[in-house]
Parts: structure tokens; C-alpha cells; sequence
């Protein structure tokens, strides 16, 4: 919940880097509102819910994560140190598809057979473009510094070695000290400086 909390907080930073867990978290715990939301929406708005359809709080928690999703997108681009100019070619290469798509489905409502061909191409390219972005999401942090700066992972693990983190830290433990007992006489004549 942390790392949802943490994507929301910097849901309009588009500078620095995401780590995975970051990133796969934020999309875990959007996957589980969404569905608890969709649940709602059935129970509350049956008079409006409609089957396939988004419903009133489905789509008004997408509003609110549009933003933050995008945000973690980009640093996680950036923390493989890819641009996130890419996830915006990607959005643009989904609109053309969808578009295409659509002129396609138009042209086998005609009777034109190049429609399925138009549509089965759109469909694969926009395939194998999710594949490609999904791919890029789960590589690794690049390691050290990169264009974007530091490595959000190695940040972490030397701020947790530290104790700065909050996290309990263990701590070397210290040998006991051996007392030896002196009588009380040899210790008066030692600090008048008597000798025997």
C-alpha cells in the first residue's frame, strides 16, 4: 500500500526513476480497487450498470489515477533508461491501431475482405507493441546513475544499511566487560600511591 500511497503523493513527477516493485505494486493495487470498485458499481448503480461498461466509480478512480499512472510510467522508462517519450509513441501507435481497427471493421461491414486483413495487422502490431512495453516494465534497474539519476533500488539499500529508512537495523552486539575485584586496601594504597 506504501508504494500506491508513494505513486499518488508524486503523481506529477515525471523526473526520476521507478523501481519495479514500485511500479508493479501501484498496478496491483489499481488492478484490486478496480475490481471492488466494479463490484460497487454493480451492487449500487444496477439500474446503470451495464454489462462490458464502466461504471460511475470505475471511471471516476481512473480519472484519478490517469495522472499517477502516468507519472510511474515514465519513471520506470526512466529507470531502464529509456525515455518516456517511448510510452507516448506507444499511447499514439494504440490510437492509429484502434483507428485502423475501426476503419477496418467498417470495411468488412461492406463486404470488402481487405478489412479483415487491415484489422488482423492492426491487431498483431498493436500486440507485439504490449509485449515489447510489458517486457521493458519488468527489466531491471539499470544500475548506478543513469541519465535520469540515481538508482532508486541502490538509494534504498544503502539508506537500509544505514537506519535511515525506519526499518529495524540489526546492530553489532558488544562483548561484556570483565570486572576484576581489587580489595578495597590495594585500591586506597594504589591512589595514595603506596607501594608494597
Amino acid at each position: 500500500m506504501k508504494w500506491w500511497l508513494k505513486c499518488i503523493k508524486n503523481y506529477v513527477t515525471f523526473e526520476g526513476r521507478a523501481r519495479r516493485k514500485e511500479y508493479w505494486m501501484f498496478v496491483l493495487f489499481n488492478v484490486i480497487f478496480s475490481i471492488i470498485l466494479s463490484i460497487f458499481d454493480a451492487i449500487f448503480f444496477t439500474a446503470y450498470f451495464i454489462p462490458g461498461k464502466m461504471g460511475y466509480l470505475s471511471a471516476l478512480y481512473g480519472l484519478f489515477v490517469f495522472l499517477p499512472t502516468l507519472a510511474v510510467s515514465v519513471r520506470r522508462l526512466h529507470d531502464i533508461g529509456r525515455s518516456g517519450w517511448w510510452l507516448a509513441g506507444y499511447y499514439g501507435l494504440a490510437i492509429v491501431c484502434g483507428i485502423l481497427m475501426l476503419v477496418g471493421s467498417v470495411m468488412i461491414i461492406a463486404g470488402r475482405t481487405a478489412g479483415i486483413v487491415l484489422s488482423l495487422v492492426d491487431l498483431l502490431v498493436f500486440f507485439v507493441a504490449g509485449i515489447w512495453m510489458l517486457v521493458w516494465m519488468c527489466r531491471d534497474s539499470q544500475p548506478g546513475h543513469n541519465a535520469y539519476g540515481p538508482n532508486p533500488k541502490e538509494d534504498a539499500a544503502v539508506a537500509g544499511a544505514q537506519g535511515v529508512t525506519g526499518e529495524t537495523v540489526a546492530q553489532p552486539v558488544a562483548e561484556p566487560v570483565k570486572t576484576v575485584d581489587v580489595p578495597a586496601e590495594k585500591q586506597a594504597d594504589e591512589v595514595s600511591g603506596k607501594k608494597e
